[in-house]
């Protein structure tokens, strides 16, 4: 039996391998192994999901499309025999023969190994068998012998000039890229939309190498599942050492981008076309920047654009919502979940999809009524029941005696549109993450402040009123005690907290709000849920992100403990004067507790009130909402904020964080 070179599969029937690639200058790569068994064991010609769903592969028009983004279709092709070309000594590149020349190939590959075969007619019969491929016409196929008498198969030019190219049966031994871990793991069972920032428009340009938005979230989506395997893998070790069963394999999360930049920068557009007519010629790299990155900022900002933007995403996220319950049946019915990740300009995006939310979830407005243009109309306000103001979709417009530009009294935390939007999301997240938020920023220009305060002042007065009342009631009961009962030991006096946070709710099961510290576009969201005239000093500092229970970090523990010295001891000795005499009002209000016991005890009753922990309503099933990544060992942050923005999707932290708030553990 002679030794052969370059078959890689020598069955009977070579499986089909099959390969796809984005244009023509493309290379041809190849599919997972597992989409190319789908292909194979398919009805012929029909359609077969492939990528977990993501993709599918239409063998009958030769092209994947995706399903659930906005992507260029992929070429799709299939082969048994491939061209076989040495880039390089470690690079070989394999390139798919079409069917009619391949079967030509194969014929003449099983005439050799007939004629070596125990009852065949000797190599010699067939060593000058040359037969001429149907497609690639300037090209014969020849069975050619080497000097150590190994047979291998060679694709000849039928004239004097042209290279000879070795072939190759079957394809070599390859792996995909987390094709292991997603087949590892179970259905999907959290949802999670992306939706992008700032500058899409500009990462797209053909000239610009930077990820766009959907390859930044496969690589996101890699980053997850490979930590979910390894996590997994570690839980079995764990469990095999103490004798116990292996935890089962965890499920799923899909990732999908939610893309809306083209929306802006159509270049159809007047405004865009008014743009570039504008725009000098001079620094054309500064302007374009400017142009395509700036340029989605002031958009936004304007009702119409808005409008569009949120129409947009919504329609968008709408849409895979459903189709994604097509390609995976059952997924709302078993009890998948949905999320919402907000980057940069797209956290705000989020933010005004669940104030829409809200505000259907809440107001009784006929959105299918077709009214005339009306002013712009500001979702997102409280109704303030007593005091007939409308607080929200009057914003800017409820003002005081003085009548003056500071004298606005209210705002909104939604946005400002043309008219109410007539759809809105179709399901509450179950957590919203926003990622180098300006959130803080927009919601200051809108005035949001000004009503998460009032919101506060409303509930801090009621729960003075219940503590007067409550105090009132136990006085009165104190007067009609007799003398034997007054003697009897006292009941505890209830407490009630006055609440030191907004009530301001959107409807998702969590929030939260991460950042990095040196990043120029981030903005803190707690500090407009307190009371306005609280001193900046007084603001409770971000919680450090630590997923997975950690702790922070060492270098981090020490500069907090160093700053937390350091500001201690200026506040107790920036005035001698001032230590004194708060020792002299603590010992003076000790000895008037000791020596009036009674008259404290209705001081206590009336001021029963106590403050409360900073507990914060829009985080939902979380304390906190920002949360801050913690900085390395040697890190510049004039430095670090040049990556700052765009470090999220392949940080780490933020990906233990996802899984966490996926799997249902409490982050905070």
């Amino acid at each position: 039996m002679p030794t052969w070179e370059g078959i890689e599969d020598a069955s009977p029937a070579p499986a089909r391998v099959w390969l796809s690639r984005l244009t023509d200058e493309d290379e041809w790569k190849p599919l997972r192994k597992a989409d190319c068994l789908a292909l194979n064991n398919s009805s012929p010609n029909s359609s077969v999901l492939i990528e977990g769903g993501r993709a599918t592969a239409d063998p009958l028009r030769g092209i994947i499309r995706y399903n659930f983004y906005n992507a260029p279709s992929r070429q799709l092709t299939s082969a048994t025999w491939f061209t076989k070309e040495e880039k390089s000594s470690k690079e070989v590149l394999l390139r798919p023969i079409p069917d009619d020349d391949a079967n030509t190939v194969e014929i003449v590959y099983q005439l050799a190994v007939e004629a070596t075969s125990s009852l065949g007619k000797g190599l010699d019969s067939v060593l000058t068998v040359e037969k001429e491929l149907l497609v690639d016409t300037d090209y014969k196929v020849v069975i050619f012998k080497s000097g150590t008498n190994a047979l291998s198969m060679k694709k000849k030019p039928v004239g004097w000039f042209g290279n000879s190219y070795d072939l190759q049966r079957g394809y070599n031994e390859y792996s995909v890229e987390g094709e292991e871990e997603e087949m590892l793991l179970g259905p999907v069972t959290h949802l999670i939309f992306v939706i992008h920032g700032i500058g899409q428009a500009f990462i797209n340009r053909e000239d610009v190498k930077m990820k766009n938005m959907i390859e930044e979230i496969d690589a996101t989506r890699l980053m997850v599942q490979k930590r979910q395997v390894a996590e997994w893998k570690k839980a079995c070790e764990k469990a095999t050492k103490a004798g116990e069963p292996e935890p089962p394999v965890p499920n799923r999360l899909e990732v999908l981008p939610i893309e809306w930049w083209d929306k802006i920068h159509n270049s159809s557009s007047s405004l865009v076309r008014s743009l570039h007519a504008t725009t000098l010629t001079t620094i054309p790299g500064f302007r374009s920047i400017a142009n395509d990155v700036v340029f989605d900022v002031l958009m936004y900002l304007t009702p119409t654009f808005c409008e569009t933007v949120l129409e947009c995403v919504t329609g968008q996220i709408d849409d895979l919502y459903h189709g994604f319950e097509k390609v995976h049946p059952g997924f709302v019915k078993n009890g998948g979940k949905c999320s919402i990740i907000g980057h940069s300009l797209g956290s705000v995006i989020a933010w005004d999809l669940l104030s829409i939310l809200k505000d259907r979830q809440e107001s009784a407005i006929d959105v299918d009524k077709d009214d005339e243009p009306m002013l712009p109309f500001l979702c997102g306000g409280m109704n303030l029941a007593g005091d007939g103001v409308n607080v929200g979709y009057q914003a800017y417009a409820a003002k005081t005696e003085e009548q003056g530009v500071n004298a606005v009294k209210h705002g909104a935390w939604g946005p400002s549109l043309p008219k109410p939007m007539k759809k809105c999301i179709p399901f509450i997240p179950d957590f919203t993450l926003f990622l180098g938020s300006p959130i803080g920023m927009f919601l200051t220009l809108r005035g949001a402040h000004a009503v998460f305060d009032e919101m506060l002042q409303m509930t801090v007065l009621k729960a003075r009123a219940k503590a007067t009342e409550a105090a009132a009631d136990a006085e009165a009961e104190e007067t009609a005690t007799t003398d034997e009962k007054a003697n009897e030991e006292k009941p505890a006096i209830e407490e009630f907290v006055e609440p030191i946070t907004s009530p301001f709710t959107l409807p998702s099961g969590s929030i939260y709000n991460v950042f990095h510290p040196s990043d120029p576009v981030a903005y803190r969201i707690e500090p407009l849920l307190l009371a306005q005239e609280l001193a900046d000093t007084k603001m409770h500092p971000p919680q450090y992100l630590t997923p997975k229970g950690q702790k922070v970090r060492l270098h981090l523990q020490a500069k907090q403990l160093g700053d937390d010295f350091v500001k201690s001891f200026q506040e107790k000795s920036s005035s001698v004067k001032g230590f004194f005499t708060a020792i002299t009002e603590q010992a003076t209000a000790a000895l008037q507790t000791l020596g009036d016991g009674e008259e404290a005890s209705k001081r206590q009753r009336v001021a029963n009130l106590k403050q409360g922990p900073l507990n914060f309503a829009l985080g939902g099933t979380s304390n906190r909402i920002d949360f801050c990544l913690q900085p390395g060992v040697i890190e510049n942050e004039y430095f670090a904020a040049v990556t700052a923005h765009s470090c999220y999707f392949n940080n780490p932290d933020v990906i233990d964080f996802v899984l966490e708030l996926a799997l249902g553990v409490p982050a905070a």
